[in-house]
């Protein structure tokens, strides 16, 4: 007869065993799939927040300081651009100028009638999209494009400003250096800019009616680099190549941040009695964190899984291999190996593991997407207050605990989650088959023949 027949004839006839055998398997099993399929999922989104949310960190000078010996200029920007992990960098240039032909959203100002209600905050960017208002999405692009390297007189407008002066993309609005904003005693040139984009506020700003016009949000207006070096050389009379508003510098890899931004620390020649560095990971970690967690734990359940269903089939099976001692020995009296008797044995195992596997598969289908989220909120430390830092004069970076919303966790079972789980359920079979068979292997066939059922 051979092993195969053997192994489907004690199967069918033992149905207390196989059913005993076939419960085990299944809930085993289905532990192991929801979890691997909760660990694989939470990394693949790890992985994915990875790339799509960044760290930065910012140099500015210290304005807090009396005297500043060194400022951010282009010079600076190329040697920390040299440092790996860095894959880009946004200059920033704060400006108020007049715009008497655009209407502002009122503030202070205009309350007391004076002439600063048609001041306006211009902030330079060698791109638009860096800046950290977009970055962070607390503003987001309605129409047109980003200010981008190589663009020259062009400017972003927020929809409020747009709607009120009734501006689109493509038309052009002046600008000009005045008393009130760069204390010149006569007016200098204008400036013109095309209207390249026009950009919505995605949060409610903290202002009042004591807030200066060129404070409230609504009122900033974004320009490129090109523009943000004209205002300089008009203002100070020399083309100046510092940035005012210092430079932030965005990684590859927030989670390198720490150890890039203390390379920028060690550089020679930075004066860091003048300069500023701040980092900003707070969207990275607030999104990683409760992923990293859950990450941990499903790795601890699924080790802890296989090491109790390794122990409990290994004493389950040793207990039936006791009952089976004789028939290993009638069997190897007829010339059977006990290597084929082991493949018996084994192939009884995965005769019911097979069905088991399958069920095991519906169930967690079934249960491991609501599992999975009823983890993952249980890790998410949720802050619905949003505090947001507006920037300074000294245009100070936004600090934010958590601007990201949380992202989207749904648990799938994919293919190859489902391959492993199984590779795993047969590594698991094949251990504890292997250790319940060393009652048998460490007999001699006499002794198996003497030793009754």
């Amino acid at each position: 007869m051979s092993v195969y027949r053997r192994a489907f004839l004690y199967v069918t006839r033992k149905k207390g065993k196989t059913g005993l055998l076939l419960l085990i398997l299944t809930i085993l099993m289905t532990l192991i799939l929801m979890g691997t399929a909760i660990n694989r999922t939470t990394a693949q989104a790890s992985a994915r927040l990875r790339e799509e949310l960044g760290g930065y960190f910012k140099i500015m000078p210290d304005y807090r300081k009396m005297s500043i010996n060194q400022r951010v200029d282009q010079a600076l920007v190329d040697r920390v651009m040299e440092i790996n992990g860095i894959k880009a960098y946004n200059a920033l240039d704060v400006h108020y100028l007049t715009v008497g032909e655009l209407s502002l959203k009122p503030g202070r100002f205009t309350m007391e009638g004076d002439s600063k209600a048609q001041m306006a905050r211009f902030l330079g960017n060698t791109s638009s999209e860096l800046h950290e208002y977009f970055y962070l999405k607390l503003f987001s692009l309605a129409e047109g494009r980003h200010i981008e390297p190589g663009d020259r007189g062009k400017a972003l407008l927020s929809k409020t400003i747009a709607e009120q002066n009734g501006l689109k993309v493509g038309d052009v609005f002046s600008a000009r250096m005045t008393e009130e904003t760069a204390g010149a005693e006569t007016p200098g040139p204008d400036f013109y800019f095309d209207v390249i984009g026009i950009y919505d506020e995605g949060y409610q700003e903290g202002t009042n009616q004591n807030t200066p016009e060129c404070d409230i949000t609504s009122n900033f207006i974004f320009i490129d680099a090109a523009a943000s070096q004209a205002i300089k050389e008009q203002e100070y009379g020399s083309n100046s190549l510092a940035f005012r508003g210092g430079a932030v510098f965005f990684v590859k890899d927030p989670k390198k941040l720490d150890d890039i931004v203390a390379d920028v620390e060690d550089l020679e020649g930075m004066d860091w009695e003048s300069l500023r560095l701040t980092a900003n990971n707070s969207a990275y970690q607030s999104c990683m964190e409760p992923l990293e967690r859950l990450e941990g734990m499903t790795s601890l359940l699924v080790g802890v899984i296989v090491i109790i269903g390794v122990v409990l089939l290994s004493l389950l099976l040793m207990l039936w291999e006791r009952d089976r001692i004789h028939e290993a020995g009638v069997l190897m009296s007829f010339g059977i190996s006990k290597w084929n008797i082991l493949w018996q044995h084994f192939l009884e195992c995965m005769a019911v593991f097979l069905p088991a596997f399958c069920l095991a598969l519906v169930i967690s289908m079934s249960l491991s997407g609501w599992i999975g989220g009823w983890l993952y909120d249980g890790t998410v430390a949720r802050e619905d207050d949003r505090q947001v830092q507006e920037y300074g004069m000294a245009n100070e970076p936004i600090s934010l605990k958590a601007l990201e919303e949380q992202p989207a966790f749904e648990v799938k079972l994919s293919l190859s989650g489902a391959a492993l789980s199984g590779g795993v359920g047969v590594l698991l079979i094949g251990i504890c088959v292997g250790a319940a068979f060393l009652v048998i292997v460490r007999r001699k066939p006499r002794e198996l023949l003497t030793i009754m059922e």
